[in-house]
Order: structure tokens, then sequence, then C-alpha cells
């Protein structure tokens, strides 16, 4: 059965998340885009860049004075100012009160957009990442926090609009320690579709074995590795200066990762670019097989949509379009 894999990079800009019409139509166009030409009876799936939706908590219906905010830090204090009664009833007492606070506003602004543009585009979508509590929906508690702990959350959606799961990120950098993000939960990262099972190992998470070898004894297919990468692409890897930051990634990535693996056969790699206050990110998204990529965006900056075509095992009841 062929498939086509998209990896849609993006590059940050404020507009589209100040309103949740536009962070709507922001998601459709890029999935319109995305998926035009494809063959309308052959499945796809899309992967965009970690944090793609972490915007959403400093932009959406805030100020200026948050907006235009010179580091993320002060733009977390302004906000909490400015929503300092709702705070205080909320009574999370720890630094990532932020993103409680911010949740239930936001998390179903980032939810509908990419239920419903799944549906539109009738693709299985790996909906990037957010930082946000495990937020659940129960008719008597109606959308809630689940615990106290804030996550690097990405979302797999359905074709027909469902989220199939919730995916933390396991091993954070010292940027995620220092927003006060919880560690998640391993064994969470592999989830059975119509066309059988994907892994989504968040950016630093595929590049650990023990979460490859899982997605693999699990029977996954393909690795989705949304990415946000804070680092000049042409620049010196942040671990020795020597080497260069793209071709450590090119070179120890999914390319290597996938490499002599029992059931793991393709990699989706989407990366996230552009200025987010006083963070900065650059990166080529990629399609990888074992030991090369498939194919690379053109630049390690703005936006591109890659694409593949793979083919994998067909067996009855994975796919119906």
């Amino acid at each position: 059965m062929r498939v086509h894999l998209i990896a849609v990079q993006t590059e940050l800009q404020t507009a589209p998340y100040t309103s949740a019409p536009a962070f709507k139509q922001y998601v459709l166009e890029l999935c319109q885009t995305a998926t035009e030409g494809l063959p309308q009876d052959e499945p796809r799936i899309l992967g965009f860049p970690e944090a793609f939706a972490l915007p959403l908590v400093f932009w959406l219906e805030t100020s200026r004075a948050v907006q235009g905010a010179r580091t993320s830090l002060q733009a977390a204090l302004q906000l909490l100012r400015e929503h300092w009664p709702a705070l205080l009833r909320l009574g999370v007492w720890s630094p990532a009160a932020l993103y409680h606070l911010r949740a239930p506003l936001v998390w179903p602004v980032y939810e509908q957009a990419f239920r419903e543009a799944a549906q539109a585009v009738q693709a299985y979508i790996v909906a990037g990442s957010i930082f946000s509590p495990h937020m659940d929906w129960e008719p008597a508690q109606r959308l809630h926090p689940r615990g106290k702990g804030v996550y690097n959350l990405s979302l797999i959606i359905s074709p027909q609009g469902a989220v199939l799961g919730r995916i933390p990120k396991v091993y954070l950098t010292a940027d995620e320690r220092r927003a006060f993000l919880t560690v998640g939960q391993p064994g969470r990262q592999t989830l059975h579709t119509r066309l059988g099972i994907l892994a989504n190992l968040i950016c630093l998470d595929a590049f650990h074995d023990d979460l490859i070898e899982q997605a693999d004894a699990a029977g996954a297919w393909l690795v989705v590795q949304p990415s946000a990468n804070a680092a000049r692409w042409e620049g010196p890897w942040s671990k020795d200066p020597r080497q260069v930051e793209g071709e450590v990634w090119l070179r120890e990535g999914l390319a290597r990762k996938l490499q002599n693996r029992e059931n793991l056969r393709y990699g989706l790699n989407p990366m996230l670019n552009g200025h987010f206050y006083d963070l900065y990110f650059e990166g080529k998204s990629g399609i990888y097989q074992p030991g090369a990529p498939l194919a690379l965006a053109e630049s390690a900056v703005g936006k591109d949509f890659v694409r593949a075509v793979v083919e994998i095992p067909d067996s009855p009841g994975r796919y119906t379009h």
C-alpha cells in the first residue's frame, strides 16, 4: 500500500496565533497546501513541528505587552500580572501555573483546529506539540487538567477528526526544564492505527536508543519526530563546537536510528523555524529511510513541505478512506 508522508516545516509568525479563527485558518491552509495534488484514495500522514502550538499559550487573546516582550520569561510574568485574580483561584502554586491558567482557553483551540483540518484533508496528523497539563473532558467536570504536571504534549489525529493519542515528551532539554515542564511517561509513544503502528517521539526522544527500541519492539513501521532545534543549523554543535549542528543531526538522527531494526522502516521529521522571544530555531525537515534521507527541505530556515511516497505492507482493515 502506498502512503504519502509530508513534513510540514513552519516559520513562526505572530498573527496566526492571536485568535482562534486565525489559528484554525492557518492550520487548515498548511494542511491543504501539504496535501495539494495527492491522489484522493491514497492515505497520507502529516507531521507538524514540536512547539508548533506553544505560541498560543503566549499570544492567543493576549495584550501587546505580552506579545512584544523581549523574553518568554518577561512575557510569562506579564501574563500572570494581568490575570492574577484568576491565578489565585487556580490554586496551583508553582512556576508552571502559567500553563494551567492558559490551558482551558488554549487547549480547545489547538485540538479543534487540527481535528477539523484532519477531516478536511483526510489525513493522519501528528499535530506538533504544546506545553500544557494533560487535559481531559468528562461530562461532570467538563474540560479539566489531570494532575499538576505540565508536559510537552503532542496529539495524533485520525482522518475522521478523532484524537488517537496524547503523547508526552520523555527527555527534556535544558530550556524545557527551565520552563518547568514535567518528564513524560515512557510507553505512551506508540499507537495502533488503520495504517499500522505509529510512533511519536518528540525531538530529543528520537535520539535515545531506549525509546527507539520500544517503538521497534511495539511493531511501529514509522517514527514521527516533531522537532524544534534551538541552534544554528550551520553553526557549531552545542556539545562539541568542532562539529556542525546540522551535520550531527543528519548523521546521528533518524537515518541512523532506523538501521537494522525489525519493524521500523521510515522516519518523518518536521522542523520549526524562526524566533520565539529570546529563542531562535533552525532546521531542515526530512523524511528518512535506514541510512539515508528520502527527502530533505531545501533550506534550514523558512517554511517548506517535504514529501515522499513509501510502500508499507497491506493488511485487511488497515485503511478505509
